[in-house]
């Protein structure tokens, strides 16, 4: 079955069910999502364009370095060091099923268009499940109040060709 992944409508848990039961589940993002996602990140690219003014967290440090102006050549690096540090889980590996449901929610999550994040990147976070390649994601390791941060950075490594991916039961390397 193909799940459309609209923010528009309401996520259910039955939905949720569904989708974890249907073992053959692909998900396929809604036009109006699309459209969301796109448009907050033009919006993003054109502050960052013309104001000049900080962002945090896109053209500032973290933290205690939020007042740390990062240059403009050196902001995708920026993510994916912080990507790539914050990949510090450990122990066991989450289950496959709550693997693919963590990419379910965060495919939902970007559907809103309020993060500026890249279409592309929602799209291969799709195809991530549409063809049952699941990020290695480890049970314990946090960061932050939150705690999802390291889970979050290991379901992201991959994105980047990085971290170990389970494809029809065989561990490969992302790359």
């Amino acid at each position: 079955m193909i799940f459309i992944i609209d923010h528009t409508k309401r996520l259910s848990i039955a939905t949720l069910k569904e989708f974890l039961e249907d073992k053959n589940a692909t998900v396929q993002l809604s036009e109006a999502s699309k459209s969301a996602i796109l448009q907050c990140r033009n919006y993003l690219d054109e502050k960052i364009k013309k104001s000049g003014a900080p962002i945090y967290g896109i053209n500032t440090g973290f933290g205690s370095l939020c007042n740390v102006i990062i240059a403009d050549n050196q902001i995708e690096q920026l993510q994916e060091n912080l990507v790539k540090s914050h990949a510090c889980g450990m122990g066991h590996e989450v289950p496959q099923d709550i693997v693919k449901l963590m990419l379910f929610l965060k495919i939902q999550s970007l559907s809103y268009g309020k993060s500026g994040v890249q279409l592309l990147t929602v799209e291969r976070l799709c195809d991530f499940i549409n063809h049952k390649i699941y990020p290695i994601v480890y049970q314990q390791g946090s960061l932050g109040a939150s705690g999802d941060l390291a889970p979050l950075a290991h379901l992201s490594l991959p994105l980047l060709g990085m971290g170990k991916t389970n494809h029809n039961g065989s561990v490969i390397d992302a790359s």
